[in-house]
């Protein structure tokens, strides 16, 4: 009797894995995507700079999609809640 070597095992068990995710995917329907796997989050604001000395101390709008709008910042030094106000100001 041979015995199978491990390089043979790992080769079968990524074979019948295979047939299986392929299983899985042909029960999916045409377009069909798994939307939990690729919703990412993105915060409408970010802590940036907003002075010379590079030190992060403004909140400013995440405007990804619409680079032409006015950039909204709010300086920490100036408004303590200054994370609050943007949320609140860059969510519309």
């Amino acid at each position: 009797m041979q015995t199978m070597k491990s390089s043979h095992i790992a080769l079968i068990c990524i074979v019948i894995f295979s047939l299986f995710t392929l299983h899985e995917c042909g029960k999916m329907e045409d377009g069909e995507t798994k939307r939990s796997m690729l919703s990412i989050h993105i915060p409408p604001c970010i802590k940036t700079f907003c002075t010379i000395p590079y030190i992060r101390d403004c909140w400013c709008c995440l405007r990804l999609l619409d680079p032409k709008k006015k950039r909204l910042c709010w300086k920490d030094k100036d408004y303590p809640n200054a994370k609050e106000l943007c949320y609140a100001g860059c969510s519309n």
